[in-house]
């Protein structure tokens, strides 16, 4: 699918919006956009592969139940990562249980192309202590971040998402990073 989204240049309203008029490429299109930031969050957010597996297709179920209820003068990222994460937060109520109990805690992560053994050994290790350190940040601060950095959202569509003001947004995002930041030190 990754191949139909690079020759549609089409922004993902214009897209959303002829998928709504029946032109199946629209939803595909969209789909392969987000597949992998959306999968990326929604397992940062769960730390479990198969939870995360069916909240992505739950998303994306809710999205073709409820296209008509789209507002286009919002971002369909936004609306897409809103539905995630209402999704998540719904199942982890409804299970009344917090999040640190997954038996996985994985995070996607692909060295540079060409990178040798050591680099790869190295981006690796990072990625765990960045793993480690995000579970030490608060719920709200996962969400930004994750959304920021897995989901390459702008602050507004986090905001927009979160239903949150701009500065909010900024502010979790700041929390956030100078958390990691202290997390990341103490590790070493």
């Amino acid at each position: 699918m990754e191949a139909l989204e690079r020759h549609d240049s089409r922004s993902d309203e214009q897209l959303f919006q002829a998928w709504v008029n029946g032109e199946s490429c629209g939803f595909e299109n969209l789909l392969a956009r987000y597949q992998g930031s959306l999968y990326k969050v929604i397992l940062g957010w769960t730390r479990n592969p198969h939870l995360s597996q069916d909240l992505f297709q739950e998303t994306w179920v809710r999205v073709i139940e409820h296209r008509e209820k789209f507002d286009p003068s919002r971002k369909f990222s936004s609306w897409l990562f809103s539905i995630a994460l209402n999704l998540t937060r719904d199942h982890f109520r409804k299970a009344g249980r917090e999040r640190t109990d997954a038996d996985s805690d994985r995070l996607e992560f692909m060295s540079a192309p060409g990178a040798g053994a050591d680099q790869r050994l190295v981006d690796k290790e990072r990625m765990e202590r960045l793993r480690d350190a995000l579970l030490g940040l608060s719920e709200v601060e996962r969400e930004v971040f994750m959304m920021r950095h897995f989901g390459f959202l702008s602050f507004q569509e986090i905001a927009d998402a979160l239903g949150v003001n701009l500065n909010t947004a900024l502010s979790r995002m700041h929390q956030a990073c100078r958390r990691l930041k202290k997390l990341m030190k103490d590790q070493t």
